[in-house]
């Protein structure tokens, strides 16, 4: 492969039309329309010119950048237009266009100059931070990106782990003051495992300017403390930070930590000790997941490399004769330049080594005559990295910093239960393409734990699609992203269920409907109500009362089906044919964002269970291997499908399932006392099952028993607003399923384990948390103060038919007649009582009468019944709204039903 200094090729219009689209699409816009006025104007030039004879070899470069070869030839190329273009010279121009070609995108400034900000009251303000004196000069004119800037980094490796003199220290930790601003607030950067700090050099000007103090924590690479050593080192200094001004008389200063890759692995186990003496806490692709790559093996191995002789400065006097001399080096030094080629290759994502391919060829293609500095720092940035982590140091930090630290904290957030060891508000950022660690699913797998410790509001994952394990870089701003995060923005209003919720408009009536009209085609739903005067039945919901007409609450209270996937049918009809929907009594469990889930408390420390270490923690076998073994099953699950889901608050399903509907948007509210009193006080009809949970999770044998508690105290909160209460039988879904006995069910968990989630332990943390605390107000249901059993059901192998259940069987709805509480005192136990006895015994009836009657149903056969529908739907139905804001609408989205048993 080799690179032109001349292109004579680029009077083919297709390749012009190539390198301009490259230009408007890999450049910013401020250097875009000057690109390309060159790029055209050089393009004309050259179809007159004949082709340079001069040819500069990059075989060897291009054998270890092959991925980026493409792009790497059109930077090339484009250096090279843009050099003829300029007669060969190096005017200012053409200096200003290089230097901003490897400031990239950003802005490159005076490493102190100021910061605009808005003050607190909005308006603008400027707020002046200064770097220290090393920092100054390390980053003055540059942007900070070792990627673009191999030129800086020995700069900063020469400089940064030096004895600088203002440096504090905490055992042999050594603390560097960044920045000094006018701010009390402080951030302090945990590096990664090479423990200088210079990767995340592009982000130290955004976060001097959002807290005016930034200090960075480092050692030298000689250094051998262990890291419960260095933890309690952290810990003291940042105790020390938060107090000092406290002794003058003034306010403990607040405190961020800052921690990336084995740094985040330290900052959070510095939280769990410190906790919310902490402000903040912001970890980027912690290694805390370490433990699951093949990392700690390989690692071992590459440190393991011949290290060779120290080698001395290149002896070159061109581009052309270093690149040759490289082959000497890097076979004279096989650690330095293999090692760092395998961490280099994992770390880096496309994007950066694309942009450091673009930067070396063009580099290469624009300089006359010597060595470039900046092809020089790329080539021997292997042996500078060595330097920095030589093979005993890398041996050691596997051991004694990734190892201990992902045991330590393993073990802390498995063992020590949340309520012990709460954190301050948490910023978790995670790179998709990470080689180098499953930062992604790592995300996921702290999320639940963390959370437990923060709390869901105060908690925050974001996740990078297109960056590695190094993102911080000028693609990102971390600093925008804790502006933006739980740390500085107070959590969002609670919302309230009750009052904020609006019906639904048309647009979002057809969209449920459609979800719902899946289910519905199999199960082809029957409604039948009683005439509130004469108490005869008839199909539809007629004789059901509309608050809005009787002026007072209406209350639906019925049995509550298998899985509860009758819901979605029920509330849809209720929109369509009345106009209203029946606001729904959900456990808080599905409403995560709410004040009553607050109301939730976990049965005991289930954090083995979600971190589910199983059979290898339980052997005696060295980490490295254990971690290799992680990495196959982790592997072998992705492959499988059984990943967990993604972790990025992506909002949650809350209700819908197979039903259709999210019920929290059509008016679901969390089943609490004081839900409940609200919308009895605004008039709302209201949908409730007093059997909970446990009615629609009932095990073997259990098939339409009623778990009903035996308070009435539903009955005389309704009372005391004079409402009308409907009581209403439903069948068809248990005929559909075969529930497994809780022994099969458990056979059936460990054996599809594997392949449907990591197995029944998630089912039994999801369980477990489903247990509610009153905090002294009345229940509504009895059944909320037990954990529901999550039974294991099948799908029937037969058929449903007219005489008996299976697959495909329908569902059944029957409303009974309307019993009025306004002459029912609510005081009267007695009389409460009577009322709820009666109701209990309605639901009863009503549940036997369409047990019999749905035998009298010519199409509840399935076959049947689908044959019928799908002919009778070849002309669609348009079902016009019949009540409320919405009637004489079309929804569209409704099919056909075939007829039922006659009444």
């Amino acid at each position: 492969v080799g690179v032109y200094r001349g292109a004579p090729g680029m009077t083919s219009p297709w390749l012009r039309a190539h390198v301009a689209s490259q230009i408007a699409v890999n450049t910013p816009p401020l250097r875009r329309k000057n690109e390309l006025n060159v790029f055209s104007a050089t393009s004309k030039q050259l179809a007159c010119e004949e082709a340079v004879s001069r040819r500069v070899a990059v075989e060897s470069l291009a054998a270890g950048l092959g991925i980026v070869a493409a792009s790497a030839s059109v930077g090339a190329a484009f250096a090279v237009l843009s050099r003829r273009h300029l007669a060969g010279q190096r005017t200012p121009a053409g200096r200003q266009m290089v230097a901003t070609h490897r400031a990239g995108a950003a802005v490159v400034m005076k490493a102190s100059e100021a910061v605009v900000e808005p003050a607190e009251d909005g308006s603008a303000g400027e707020r002046r931070w200064q770097l220290n004196e090393n920092w100054e000069r390390a980053l003055d004119g540059n942007v900070g990106d070792v990627w673009t800037e191999p030129q800086v980094f020995s700069e900063f490796l020469g400089r940064l782990t030096a004895h600088n003199s203002g440096v504090e220290t905490s055992g042999p930790l050594q603390f560097e003051r960044i920045s000094t601003g006018p701010g009390g607030d402080l951030i302090l950067y945990i590096p990664g495992i090479d423990f200088t700090g210079v990767f995340a050099a592009c982000q130290f000007r955004g976060l001097a300017a959002q807290c005016g103090e930034l200090w960075r924590c480092f050692v030298g690479p000689e250094d051998r403390t262990p890291f419960a050593q260095m933890v309690e080192n952290v810990v003291q200094w940042v105790q020390s930070q938060i107090y000092a001004s406290q002794s003058h008389g003034g306010v403990p200063r607040r405190v961020l930590l800052f921690g990336e890759s084995f740094g985040g692995l330290l900052a959070l186990a510095v939280a769990l000790r410190l906790g919310r003496a902490l402000d903040g806490l912001v970890l980027v692709n912690p290694a805390t997941s370490f433990g699951r790559t093949p990392w700690a093996l390989l690692g071992r191995a590459l440190a393991a490399l011949p290290e060779g002789d120290p080698l001395d400065a290149p002896k070159a006097t061109s581009d052309l004769e270093l690149l040759e001399e490289m082959g000497s080096r890097a076979q004279q030094a096989t650690y330095a330049y293999l090692g760092s080629f395998a961490l280099c290759s994992a770390v880096a994502d496309p994007v950066q080594l694309q942009r450091t391919a673009s930067r070396v060829v063009t580099t290469m293609l624009q300089n006359e005559g010597g060595i470039n500095p900046v092809l020089k720092g790329f080539l021997t940035y292997p042996e500078e990295l060595a330097r920095l982590l030589p093979p005993d140091t890398v041996r050691f930090r596997l051991r004694a910093w990734l190892r201990d630290g992902c045991e330590a904290v393993g073990s802390e957030l498995r063992a020590r239960p949340a309520s012990k060891s709460l954190m301050p508000p948490t910023l978790l950022v995670a790179s998709e393409n990470d080689r180098l660690l499953v930062s992604s699913s790592e995300a996921q797998r702290l999320q639940p734990m963390l959370e437990e410790r923060c709390g869901k509001k105060l908690f925050q994952v974001v996740q990078l699609p297109d960056s590695g394990h190094a993102p911080l870089d000028g693609r990102v701003d971390l600093a925008a992203m804790i502006r933006e995060s739980p740390i500085c923005k107070p959590p969002p209003k609670r919302r309230n269920y009750v009052a904020d919720w609006k019906p639904p408009t048309l647009e979002e009536l057809e969209e449920g409907s459609r979800g719902v009209e899946s289910l519905a085609n199999i199960v082809s739903p029957v409604f039948c109500s009683r005439d509130p005067d004469t108490g005869a039945r008839a199909f539809g919901l007629s004789g059901v009362p509309d608050p809005t007409t009787i002026g007072r609450p209406v209350l639906l209270v019925g049995n509550h089906q298998l899985l509860a996937l009758d819901l979605g049918p029920l509330v849809r009809e209720f929109l369509i044919e009345r106009g209203f929907a029946p606001r729904g009594l959900a456990h808080p469990n599905t409403f995560p964002d709410s004040a009553e889930n607050e109301m939730l408390e976990t049965a005991g420390p289930t954090q083995q269970d979600l971190v589910n270490p199983e059979f290898l923690e339980s052997i005696a076998i060295p980490f490295e291997f254990r971690s290799l073994a992680r990495s196959f099953v982790d592997a072998a699950e992705q492959t499988l499908g059984g990943t967990r889901q993604p972790a990025n608050n992506a909002p949650r399903n809350r209700g819908g399932g197979a039903a259709g509907l999210s019920f929290e948007r059509w008016g679901a509210v969390p089943v609490t006392p004081r839900n409940f009193y609200r919308l009895l006080e605004r008039h709302e009809a209201i949908l409730l099952f007093p059997g909970g949970a446990k009615e629609a999770l009932h095990g073997t044998g259990d098939k339409y028993r009623l778990f009903w508690p035996e308070q009435t105290d539903f009955v005389r909160a309704a009372a005391r607003f004079g409402a009308t209460i409907v009581p209403f039988g439903a069948v068809g879904c248990a005929e559909n399923v075969t529930v497994l006995s809780p022994e099969m069910s458990s056979m059936l968990g460990s054996a599809l384990g594997p392949v449907f989630g990591r197995n029944r332990r998630n089912s039994e943390q999801s369980r477990r948390s489903l247990r509610v605390q009153n905090g002294g107000l009345m229940p509504i249901s009895e059944t909320l103060q037990d954990a529901p059993e999550f039974p294991g059901v099948l799908p029937r192998m037969s058929l449903a038919d007219q005489a008996q259940g299976g697959l495909g069987d329908r569902f059944y709805f029957s409303f009974g007649q309307p019993v009025d509480l306004t002459e029912v005192d609510p005081k009267d136990k007695t009389a409460c009582g009577n009322v709820y006895n009666k109701l209990r015994e309605a639901v009863k009836d009503e549940t036997a009468w369409l047990l019999e009657a749905r035998t009298r149903d010519p199409y509840r056969n399935f076959l049947s019944r689908q044959a019928f529908e799908r002919i009778a739907n070849l002309d669609p139905l348009r079902r016009k709204i019949g009540a409320g804001p919405l009637k004489g609408k079309v929804v569209h989205s409704y099919g056909r039903r075939a007829p039922s048993f006659s009444l």
